[in-house]
């Protein structure tokens, strides 16, 4: 079963809202403050991180897209007036036939860079000049800022990850020590309690 981090986040914020209770339990704040408020904090910061690191991604991504779509028929057009002239080169059908971003971004820039090597000749120049020369560097910035952003989301999720065991572990044994302070069907446990229903995925007791 998948590791649900945004839940475990919700629970673990809850856990500090209950160690923070004005009447919280002496023992229970006590117990908080010296097991999980720092790999809480540290959890709650890698989960942000991650929310971040989505949205970045997705806005450089769609960026990227649309400057591929802009560029699909100028680069066919500037491959097959390629091809006419050079037609032992070897190039992508289309960007769309390309498996991944950075397949598209080496297709675009080895064309580039094959033009560029003509600069001079009527049929460079006016490639160079036209609708390809003109989109293509932008397309080259996109698609390169969107594997940047794809790079840091992975980073982030990999911290998040890395931070999820050694967090999970004080939860549990926190969450004892609030079961065992105010009792089992109490709302500051019910809160932070996790129960599993046969067949599905974790659902938090108490949760609507």
């Amino acid at each position: 079963m998948s590791i649900d981090y945004e839940r475990f986040a919700r629970v673990v914020a809850r856990s500090i809202e209950i160690a923070h209770e004005p009447d919280a339990n002496p023992v229970v704040v006590a117990v908080f403050n010296e097991t999980l408020a720092e790999p809480a904090t540290a959890y709650l910061a890698t989960e942000q991180a991650v929310a971040n690191a989505m949205t970045a991604f997705a806005k450089e991504n769609r960026e990227a897209l649309d400057a591929l779509a802009s560029l699909d028929g100028p680069y066919r057009v500037a491959r097959s007036a390629l091809l006419a002239v050079l037609p032992d080169t070897k190039l992508p059908d289309t960007l769309k036939s390309q498996p991944t971003d950075t397949d598209q971004l080496k297709a675009i820039e080895r064309l580039v860079d094959l033009i560029d090597d003509h600069v001079g000749k009527a049929w460079a120049d006016a490639l160079l000049d036209g609708e390809f020369g003109q989109k293509a560097p932008k397309a080259v910035k996109e698609i390169t800022e969107s594997i940047v952003a794809n790079k840091a989301l992975s980073k982030a999720q990999t911290a998040r990850a890395q931070a999820y065991g050694p967090t999970y572990e004080k939860y549990l044994a926190f969450k004892r020590v609030v079961r065992n302070a105010y009792g089992p069907g109490s709302k500051q446990y019910r809160r932070i309690h996790l129960r599993a229903s046969p067949g599905t995925a974790e659902k938090e007791a108490g949760e609507a």
